[in-house]
């Protein structure tokens, strides 16, 4: 397990790539600061132009969460380019009041429909039952209609251009770390798992349960002149920044409502708590969790140290907040015993070792190759 020299990602993460001991997410943020950002706003300018006014009721679509760079995103596409979006969300396994209420701060701030899918109860509850079991990805479903709904709802309403914020693989390190405005590849970027007709072969959920959240081809989007793309194409992206923004505009951290047990900030992921326990999967198989995430955006951004970062990181990284083991446990109706000897087969044996008591520990050091 080998760490970034500049921030605490380590080569755990898949898909990152390191270049002289420096991950892409540090690679990547410092060509920010060489971009002619003024051309690419005049690209996105010329993008938007194409498409105002096309359609009788939106100009374009946004993908969106509720979130910070949720508020962001509207913020610049509303206020900045001056679109008529329309906003797209998904339903959560459950949700904060806060993401309730910067949800519809959102709408209100800026006027703008929202149009969001509410996955099926039931089905939800059995699919996040068992492909937390089997596959240890309990928000798969979730993860699905995250990517599918945007896309068939743009296209179901006759617009061409959906709007996303970040490219996560370019933006932090992933499979595709080319740069590029398109958002067309963005479902193949695995995360999420191809495993629908595996689920119904085996008699999981049937094919009519799983077709929401089934992704369009690319072939059907370019059939439909599908024109997906990543805002942070077209303007610096800094997620702490987007915060201090958002807040500007209404948006409400986390810690007004929950203190979450496991990372150094309240206004990530605070939509809805259970949701998280993805977040802290990757721990068990990577090593690195919400902690080590935010911790190396704030070395990139300048905010604090790689120094400053290791003891913090080592002390919350490998902390499984209670409210995630409530709230999954009360959603999937499993006793808590049940969800630790689930949640242990999901350790790495090659980063952790169990002892006596079945608890596990890390064989590696924050921050040391």
């Amino acid at each position: 397990m080998k760490y970034c020299q500049k921030c605490l990602m380590p080569d755990t993460r898949p898909g990152i790539k390191f270049q002289n001991g420096v991950c892409t997410g540090c690679i990547n943020f410092e060509k920010q600061k060489t971009t002619d950002w003024n051309l690419r706003k005049n690209q996105l300018e010329k993008l938007c132009n194409r498409y105002r006014n096309k359609n009788s009721d939106y100009d374009c679509a946004i993908a969106i969460s509720g979130g910070k760079d949720s508020h962001f995103q509207v913020y610049f596409i509303k206020e900045v380019m001056k679109m008529n979006p329309v906003l797209l969300t998904v339903g959560n396994i459950d949700s904060t009041e806060t993401g309730k209420s910067n949800l519809e701060n959102i709408s209100e701030t800026f006027g703008c429909d929202i149009i969001s899918h509410i996955p099926n109860r039931n089905v939800l509850k059995k699919i996040t039952k068992i492909t937390f079991e089997r596959y240890g990805f309990p928000t798969w479903y979730v993860d699905s209609l995250i990517y599918a709904f945007p896309i068939k709802m743009t296209i179901n309403l006759n617009l061409e251009l959906l709007i996303y914020g970040e490219d996560v693989n370019y933006t932090y390190g992933g499979k595709y770390d080319e740069e590029t405005p398109s958002a067309l590849l963005q479902p193949k970027n695995d995360v999420v798992k191809p495993i629908h007709d595996e689920l119904i072969d085996e008699g999981v959920v049937s094919k009519k349960e799983l077709n929401s959240s089934r992704i369009p081809t690319l072939e059907f989007c370019k059939q439909h002149n599908f024109n997906p793309i990543y805002l942070s194409y077209f303007t610096p992206w800094n997620s702490h920044r987007n915060f201090e923004i958002a807040k500007r505009w209404g948006f409400r951290h986390l810690g007004h409502e929950y203190k979450k047990e496991n990372t150094i900030e309240d206004y990530n992921s605070i939509d809805s708590i259970t949701y998280l326990l993805s977040e802290f999967l990757k721990y068990t198989k990577y090593g690195h969790a919400s902690a080590t995430q935010m911790a190396s955006r704030w070395i990139r951004y300048g905010m604090t140290t790689r120094e400053e970062m290791i003891p913090i990181v080592k002390k919350l990284d490998g902390v499984l907040d209670q409210g995630i083991v409530d709230g999954f446990c009360s959603f999937a109706d499993i006793s808590v015993k049940k969800f630790y000897e689930i949640l242990d087969k999901w350790y790495n044996p090659e980063l952790f070792e169990q002892d006596q008591y079945g608890l596990w520990h890390k064989k590696f050091e924050v921050g040391q190759n």
